[in-house]
């Protein structure tokens, strides 16, 4: 079964971003982008009037969750326009296109080694205390630590922060251990909400603040193509203006 999926945002960058990240994760055959259009709706007890950007994803039923997953962490509103609508009919050869284009890619398996098995440092909205640590990670996480990434320096967005090396600044964040045998499906599941929307996974030291100590973790750095909006100086993102 064939669906279209529609979102909307303010701006034409992201919504092609979004466009271009749903295909590379193959949750989408194709996207398109439209607009600017005139959105009239309720929020926060007033009538807003707003110029968006609509982007419309074809994809397959059995694909729409992982498109779901997808735009919930990708797209910076907090309410985000997910709209999926089933496709009476299409021409045989454009169905099973879109069924080729979003068939799932091999899981991501976790290093083979036991002593690759990192922590992750999170920075932005993975945090605890941010929007997306609950929807994703509840449940999952053994240990939390308070950490720094020394040499490097942190943007704001558009959407979500960015970590770029530096020969001097600080990033605040947290050191996520996975609960016990729960590091396999979260390696998989980070490198899929992550590298889509513009980050790569290297692994660098971070400095714990209990006690000082120098920790190998796993960290999304913005990839060379990466979005990047103004420096935090603060290197905290929870600290943004």
């Amino acid at each position: 079964m064939i669906v279209t999926v529609v979102t909307s945002t303010d701006a034409r960058a992201k919504a092609t971003a979004l466009a271009r990240g749903a295909v590379e994760a193959r949750v989408a055959a194709c996207a398109q982008v439209s607009g600017p259009v005139s959105s009239v709706y309720h929020w926060q007890g007033s009538i807003e009037t707003a110029e968006e950007w609509q982007v419309v994803f074809k994809t397959t039923e059995a694909r729409y969750p992982a498109l779901e997953v997808y735009l919930l962490a990708a797209h910076d509103y907090e309410t985000p326009e997910i709209v999926a609508t089933r496709v009476n009919r299409v021409s045989e050869e454009y169905a099973r296109w879109v069924e080729r284009e979003t068939t799932a890619p091999a899981a991501v398996e976790a290093p083979a080694r036991p002593d690759a098995e990192r922590p992750f440092f999170v920075y932005g909205t993975l945090r605890p205390g941010a929007y997306n640590h609950d929807r994703f990670l509840a449940g999952r996480i053994g240990t939390e630590a308070d950490a720094v990434l020394h040499g490097a320096v942190l943007h704001d967005g558009p959407g979500y922060p960015y970590v770029v090396p530096a020969e001097q600044g600080r990033v605040v964040g947290t050191l996520l251990t996975p609960s016990s045998g729960d590091y396999g499906d979260l390696f998989g599941l980070l490198d899929r909400l992550e590298l889509p929307v513009g980050y790569e996974r290297v692994a660098m030291d971070v400095e714990r603040v209990r006690d000082g100590a120098r920790v190998s973790a796993w960290v999304f750095l913005a990839a060379p193509d990466a979005p990047l909006g103004p420096v935090i100086e603060s290197g905290d993102w929870f600290d943004r203006p």
